[in-house]
């Protein structure tokens, strides 16, 4: 095998599963390239080269996880308890957006609605917005995600219901997108930007408090079909990203400074 092509033929998907399960481009750069580099450490346990693809997500999971346990002061925070999780699966319901969920986003405010869906999974616990990311935006199957987390299909279908309880009490209350009454507006965030010098002033004395956890039992959401439907779109139908082009070459050049 050759590492250029590896990473030619993988980059960009080792690079969007990375960017699913951090939620941030800076650190799926950085998961995707130690995937890489372990990878081609490790090449000789590769014993069925049509394997490659779990193969990577495999080593790219593991160092995701090393980091946030790494990263969390209170790592036992970030987990559900098991117990009732297979009793909220039974309230899970599949979805497949549909063309008339479609909202129509302006390209130019895109990316920062895209950076505050990716930015709110991160308030899910750990395992929800593993089975949230990888099922909901990477496309994995409820069994793939059930062996990843070694729970059952049905805990697993627990954790998307409360990811998307969670998701979807958030966004209903906030989004100006899912509701124009709200006050959360991508458009002001980004006039707020272009003029946050003379804002500043003013944002400090309007301060929020930073929300450390989604819980949509603590605002007493109720299910709403059209809320979840018009989140379950946005999510599903996030762009592919590529890592930059120097990405590829500064990779390629570790590997081979350290290995070849």
């Amino acid at each position: 095998m050759n590492i250029n092509n590896i990473i030619n033929d993988y980059g960009s998907y080792i690079y969007n599963y990375a960017l699913k399960l951090s939620c941030h481009p800076a650190v799926a750069e950085d998961l995707s390239q130690e995937t890489f580099i372990n990878a081609w450490k490790n090449i000789d346990s590769l014993k069925d080269s049509n394997a490659i693809k779990p193969w990577l997500r495999k080593i790219c999971f593991n160092l995701f996880l090393m980091n946030v346990r790494k990263n969390t002061k209170n790592p036992e925070n970030l987990y559900d308890e098991i117990e009732n999780l297979e009793q909220d699966g039974l309230l899970y319901v599949s979805s497949i957006p549909n063309p008339e969920d479609e909202i129509i986003v302006d390209e130019y405010i895109s990316d920062m609605q895209n950076g505050c869906f990716l930015a709110m999974v991160r308030k899910l616990t750990l395992n929800q917005r593993i089975a949230f990311s990888l099922v909901d935006m990477f496309g994995l199957s409820l069994d793939d995600v059930s062996n990843i987390l070694n729970i059952s299909k049905v805990a697993v279908k627990g954790l998307l219901y409360r990811a998307h309880m969670n998701l979807d009490s958030f966004f209903s209350d906030h989004c100006n997108i899912l509701d124009i009454n709200n006050p959360c507006s991508c458009k002001a965030w980004i006039d707020f930007a272009k003029t946050r010098d003379s804002l500043k002033k003013d944002a400090n004395n309007n301060k929020h408090k930073l929300i450390e956890r989604l819980d949509y039992k603590k605002c007493n959401y109720v299910f709403n079909k059209s809320t979840r439907a018009k989140v379950n779109y946005l999510y599903k139908n996030m762009p592919l990203k590529k890592p930059q082009k120097e990405w590829y070459k500064n990779v390629i050049d570790i590997i081979n400074d350290m290995y070849i």
